[in-house]
């Protein structure tokens, strides 16, 4: 399972900040053998980000509007993350994406930080700690573990309410 949590409000300006690892990482959902197909609505934000994602060289399929909004859109497995992100942003930008404002941002980092201290504390003490705002579990070895799986989801529902989450 593939997936990506973000907050459902607009989330442009932090496009790879909730990268959840193991059965959470963001991989591309085509290959180079396939072309990107279209998620979105023709015409829609999603679509005009896909265009402008690819006329910069990534391989990426259309998100739906909704996706893009929340900034639960997929990364190519293989992009450089800073320019990915880079790019990304400012593709959002283009399309008209709004971007959450400080209040948003420091909602996020306080929530992310229960999660996490929710997480350890049902188990799983060794998580590392997480940037500001950030919830990033690739690398940890445990992320694997289906108990993980339910704990951080259980702790996502409690102290992030306003997160949802992206299965690909």
């Amino acid at each position: 399972m593939n997936s990506t949590i973000t907050p459902r409000s607009v989330r442009a300006a932090a496009v790879l900040a909730l990268v959840l690892g193991a059965p959470f990482a963001l991989t591309a959902c085509s290959d180079a053998s396939s072309a990107p197909t279209s998620t979105g609505a023709a015409g829609g934000l999603g679509a005009q980000w896909g265009d402008c994602m690819r006329d910069a060289g990534f391989s990426v399929e259309d998100p739906t509007d909704a996706e893009l909004r929340s900034g639960t859109y997929q990364a190519p497995a293989d992009a450089d993350a800073d320019a990915f992100g880079e790019r990304a942003a400012a593709c959002s930008e283009q399309a008209g994406v709004e971007r959450a404002d400080a209040s948003q941002k420091q909602e996020w980092e306080r929530q992310y930080a229960q999660v996490a201290d929710c997480i350890r504390e049902n188990g799983f003490d060794d998580l590392p700690e997480q940037p500001a705002g950030v919830l990033d579990f690739q690398g940890y070895p445990r992320a694997t573990e289906p108990e993980f799986e339910e704990v951080s989801a259980k702790c996502l529902a409690e102290f992030a309410p306003d997160t949802q989450t992206l299965d690909r």
